[in-house]
This record gives C-alpha cells, structure tokens and sequence, in this order.
C-alpha cells in the first residue's frame, strides 16, 4: 500500500475530528448556517490569498465543475452536521456521519476498481465495526434530542460521501483550484442562506459577533480546508477505498477532544472502538 494514502488518510481524520469539534462548539453558541458561512468565507480568502501569492496553475474546467459541485454537496452536508453536533452528543452524530461517509466512496471504489486484498478488507470490515461501536452511546441524558440529531447526521453523511467523490475526481489535475471552487459554491449557499439571519440584529447575531464564536468558526473553516487538501492528496496517493475509509476515521478524533475539553462521557465500548480504529489502521496500510 502506498505510504501517502496513509499518511494524508489518516492526517486528513485528524484535522477533520478537530475542525468538527470546533464547528460544533461554535454551533452551540449560534445558529450552525451562519457558522458554516463564516467558516467557509474565512478559508476561501486564505485559499485565494495562497493560491495567488504561489501563483499556482489553473486546473481545467473539468476539475473546477467537480470542485464547485463537492462544495455543494459539502457545504449542505456540514450544515446538517453542525447542527446534528449543536442537538446532541458529538460522538454519537459524528461516528453516524463518518460511517455513512465512508460507505459511499468505499461501495463507488468497489464497483469501478474492484475490491483490494484480504488484509485491506479485513481492515476495512474493522474501521466499519470501530465506528459502529464509536456510535453506540446508550443512556445519555439529552435523549429527546437524539432522533432529530441523528436524521440530520445521516443528511450530513450523504452530503460528505458525495462531497469526498467529487473532491476525487476535481483532485485530477491539482488540488488548490478545485478547493477554491468547492468553497466559492459552499460559501454561496450557506451565505444566502445565512443572509436573513445576519441582516437583524438579535441575540443569534450577538452571540455569532462574539469573538470567541467567531475564532472558534474561523479555525473550524481552516481546518476543513486543510482536511479536504489532505484527502485530496490521498486520493492521488493511491486507492479512493483506502483514502475515504482512513479519513473517514474522524469521529474519533472529535470524541477524544469531546471527553477532554467537555467532559462528555466515553464508554468502554467507544474506546474499544477507537482501539479498533487504529488496528484498522494499520491493516488498511498493509
């Protein structure tokens, strides 16, 4: 297996565990569409500030149409996942979209490149298991919240196995234009659907102005942006099965930082899940 899917893969989980936890802090403090606007505007402007500070080449339109059309179906993605993390437990909606995330670029890669070797399924089978059991979190106390949660955490993951094609196939010929597009359409869509919201001022638009919401939603863009470049490059590295199911591994990065920093509970069988992650891990490298 060639060691920079891995490297991108699972560099590319990281920095997406970490940017959905800061996007879903942020979610909490004001309303998720708005956030994804201000997220998405922030990293277009670092995306076309480095892309013509390198002077880096256009792609053709081929990748450019990809790119715009990932970041549609991204940018709806992350809006009903922002939101999903805003309802209930971060863990829980987070491994639920990662799983669904992963499935479709995984089921997409077997039916054009038939399936990889007995160790790489073997791994695969285990990255499905691990988030399964990342998800399972019984007896939490905001139940009520739960079932609306996970419909837009199924939403979101659709949204982003879709946005992770695209990104596939925009990353052909370069990885900065294709990105620049995706987040010119993202930024359209959570713009004009954010617009009514920031235009009145009340206490949705206060909390959003706060300094703290606005830093937390500018690294939460950041850090997408760099996930999405990370995976790009993965993808090229090697097979899209591979890169899409090692990246798709973030949940456990936001559950690690969940425990940590807001003290939700991790149950035994979430961390046997995390452990299982990184067994996959290394089955997949393989």
């Amino acid at each position: 297996m060639n060691p920079g899917t891995t490297l991108f893969g699972v560099s590319a989980a990281l920095v997406w565990g970490t940017a959905d936890f800061t996007g879903g802090v942020s979610a909490k403090r004001a309303p998720a569409i708005a956030v994804v606007a201000i997220a998405h505007s922030s990293s277009l402007l670092l995306l076309l500030v480095w892309a013509l500070a390198t002077r880096a080449p256009v792609v053709d339109a081929h990748s450019l149409i990809w790119g715009l059309s990932s970041g549609i179906a991204g940018s709806i993605g992350l809006i009903c996942f922002y939101r999903a993390l805003s309802l209930g437990q971060m863990g829980l909606n987070a491994a639920v979209a990662g799983l669904i995330t992963a499935a479709i670029p995984v089921l997409f890669s077997f039916l054009r490149s038939g399936t990889p070797g007995a160790i790489q399924l073997a791994g695969f089978a285990l990255a499905t298991l691990s988030i399964v059991l990342i998800a399972y979190t019984p007896g939490t106390s905001n139940n009520a919240a739960r079932p609306k949660g996970l419909l837009l955490a199924i939403a979101a993951g659709i949204g982003f196995g879709i946005l992770l094609l695209g990104l596939k196939f925009a990353s052909t010929n370069g990885v900065l234009w294709p990105q620049i597009s995706a987040r010119i359409s993202s930024v359209i869509i959570a713009g004009a659907a954010s617009f009514p919201l920031l235009r009145r001022r009340n206490e949705q638009r206060t909390r959003l102005l706060q300094p703290a919401t606005l830093a937390l939603a500018v690294l939460a863009g950041v850090l997408d942006t760099a996930g999405n470049i990370l995976y790009m490059l993965a993808t090229r590295a090697g097979r899209l099965d591979v890169a899409a199911m090692l990246s798709s591994l973030y949940p456990a990065a936001t559950i690690l930082l969940a425990h940590w920093l807001l003290k939700e509970r991790t149950t035994r069988l979430q961390t046997t899940g995390m452990v299982l992650a990184l067994a996959a891990v290394a089955l997949i490298s393989i």
